[in-house]
């Protein structure tokens, strides 16, 4: 792989945007976004978040995108200095950056509401409701084909946010946001299909990272940009600063709701210090996070600060960020040539002390954060709210746009959803066979559902079902 196509500004489409959106940026597009704005109502940890001050799905991407910008500065400089590549000599730090700032933007964008437990819901719901939907007598799932079939049975948020983000209509354009190529390349993740997830897949990857219906846009990503399908290099920078993110936030976010305290941060961090494997040095490092915020806490009580174990984690988490930020643009130097041949497994904190420290608290929110029972009973709920919406729009939505009669419920049903997402499913489906036209109404449920904020899908189950 090289940079000059690896940083292809070839947008996602073939066909030029017109007027304005010719004259924006990436970044000036995603921030002017509806969608982007809607992820200030989406829950990054806790769902329906009273507390303003925790943090939603906007706040996480926005310091993602903080976070990825810092470490493509970095590992820029590190690799100009080493001379890793005659292409840095004679580009621009920011050619490299901006790329991780709009892709750190846009990553979670296509992720549904309640969290993570939202894309299990819709992925339970289709695992138990798919086979009952039928077309004239025929069950739906003998008119789809097998990777249609196995996209809905794997329901993820990072094929969604590719499938949004050159789907959407956007200022009056059907050409979705229109984003450059090295943007969207950097954004999957996973760079199978449904199909090779579930057959030969040789990386062991866990998801997918696009739909059948974005075939063509990820082999014209591919084409642009180089990767032939591998992963982007900047696609590592990207989950470390998504890593990096979370991980540090989820710990401040939790003390602020009252589920952890620092006693339980320090217990976690000694029980994998005892308990883990490596060199003396890594133990070593680890040990010394840790006894880092013991004295962090020492200060702040000696400082007379109102809130000493908050702003210990706080103070801490910014050390730790540091640390993760200079090991994870380290890595990328170090691994650089297995990067540019796309053969690079696993991840950049890999035998590393931020490795360990993210392992660490992995495993404290694993047992604390993510099974508390205020976490829980928020999202069973919202597992019944999109388990509800599914039930009540599917049905009809299969047989919209068809030969095959629909009742007065079933119209009055689809005049709920959005003039936006019908008038997508019409601009995708002109042109299609009969099974591609169903796969794609399918698809305009779960794309109304997964744009939905949590409150608006709280509120329109609340309307529905009283």
């Amino acid at each position: 792989m090289e940079w000059e196509t690896l940083l292809s500004a070839e947008r996602g489409t073939e066909a030029e945007p017109e007027g304005l959106m010719s004259d924006r940026s990436d970044y000036d597009t995603i921030i002017c976004s509806t969608l982007f704005r809607r992820l200030q109502d989406k829950a990054q940890v806790f769902p329906l978040e009273e507390d303003d001050y925790v943090r939603t799905r906007l706040t996480h991407s926005l310091e993602v995108s903080a976070i990825g910008k810092r470490l493509g500065e970095a590992a820029f400089r590190r690799l100009k200095k080493a001379g890793k590549d005659p292409w840095f000599a004679c580009h621009e730090e920011k050619e490299f950056s901006d790329v991780l700032l709009c892709a750190g933007l846009v990553h979670d964008i296509g992720n549904p509401p309640f969290g993570h437990f939202g894309e299990f819901a819709v992925r339970e719901w289709f695992g138990a409701h798919l086979g009952e939907l039928t077309l004239k007598g025929q069950k739906v799932t003998e008119l789809l084909c097998e990777g249609q079939i196995q996209d809905l049975y794997h329901f993820e948020g990072n094929a969604q946010s590719l499938r949004l983000l050159s789907k959407t209509p956007c200022l009056g354009r059907m050409q979705g946001f229109n984003l450059s190529c090295a943007v969207l390349a950097t954004i999957i993740k996973y760079p199978v299909s449904s199909e090779e997830l579930t057959g030969e897949n040789p990386r062991g990857y866990k998801k997918m990272g696009y739909h059948c219906a974005e075939r063509r846009l990820f082999r014209r990503v591919s084409e642009k940009t180089g990767t032939e399908g591998c992963r982007h290099p900047l696609s590592y920078l990207l989950e470390a600063a998504d890593d990096i993110a979370y991980r540090t936030s989820d710990l401040e976010d939790a003390m602020v709701k009252k589920i952890l305290s620092l006693s339980q941060i320090l217990e976690g961090l000694k029980s994998y210090e005892d308990a883990m494997e490596g060199s003396r040095g890594e133990k070593d490092a680890v040990r010394r996070c840790r006894r880092g915020l013991e004295a962090l806490y020492q200060e702040e009580l000696e400082a007379g600060d109102r809130k000493p174990e908050l702003t210990a984690v706080q103070r801490w988490n910014q050390q730790m960020q540091e640390m993760m930020i200079g090991e994870a643009a380290g890595a990328f130097v170090r691994h650089y040539d297995r990067l540019m041949a796309g053969s690079l497994d696993g991840d950049l904190f890999e035998g590393t002390p931020s490795g360990h420290i993210i392992a660490a608290i992995a495993a404290l929110s694993e047992s604390l954060i993510y099974t508390s029972s205020l976490k829980i009973k928020t999202e069973l709920f919202g597992r019944r709210v999109i388990d509800s919406l599914l039930s009540q729009f599917m049905p009809a939505a299969v047989k919209y746009d068809t030969e095959e009669e629909q009742t007065f419920i079933d119209r009055r049903i689809m005049d709920i959803i959005s003039g936006f997402y019908k008038s997508m499913y019409h601009a995708e489906a002109e042109g299609k066979d009969r099974g591609e036209r169903l796969y794609l109404r399918i698809l305009m449920v779960t794309d109304y559902i997964s744009g939905m904020t949590d409150n608006y899908a709280k509120r329109l189950y609340k309307e529905l079902f009283g």
